[in-house]
């Protein structure tokens, strides 16, 4: 063989190698992309039942009372207005396990004597990412209102 030779077929195998690396880079890409949009659906799940509630039925962190929405979703076995909705702390979706915790807050009214109605909800989806194993978190802050 000359040296020509040898080097012809160096190259070409580098090639191959940056060519297979690359892919395997992009599978990797895809699974992280995956991973949030999941994250992004539990988060969306959560404050879309929030919107679609009641002030009064929401609950807050100072008051845990057992028949609230945030109850519901604190709890696999606590059934909100005894309807199997399926709101779970902990999902399982392709081998990742998906941690949703939600926190709602009573927001003081600036007026004394009247209640703002308002509420702060924290939707935070936690995972671990399936190529380090690092933590990875995912949170969604909005308000809510029902008082006009």
């Amino acid at each position: 063989m000359t040296f020509v030779e040898v080097m012809i077929a160096g190259l070409l195998m580098a090639v191959v190698f940056t060519i297979g690396w690359t892919i395997s880079q992009s599978f990797t890409g895809v699974t992280k992309v995956r991973n949030y949009e999941n994250a992004i659906f539990l988060a969306n799940q959560a404050i879309e039942a929030v919107r679609a509630a009641r002030s009064s039925e929401l609950g807050s962190d100072d008051d845990k009372g057992h028949n609230t929405l945030l109850a519901d979703f604190q709890a696999s076995d606590n059934v909100y207005d005894k309807n199997p909705d399926g709101f779970v702390p902990a999902v399982e979706i392709a081998g990742v396990e998906y941690r949703r915790t939600i926190s709602i807050k009573n927001v003081p009214s600036e007026n004394k004597g009247i209640p703002s109605g308002l509420k702060l909800v924290r939707v935070n989806v936690s995972w671990k990412a399936t190529d380090d194993g690092r933590p990875v978190e995912f949170e969604v802050v909005t308000t809510h209102c029902d008082q006009w």
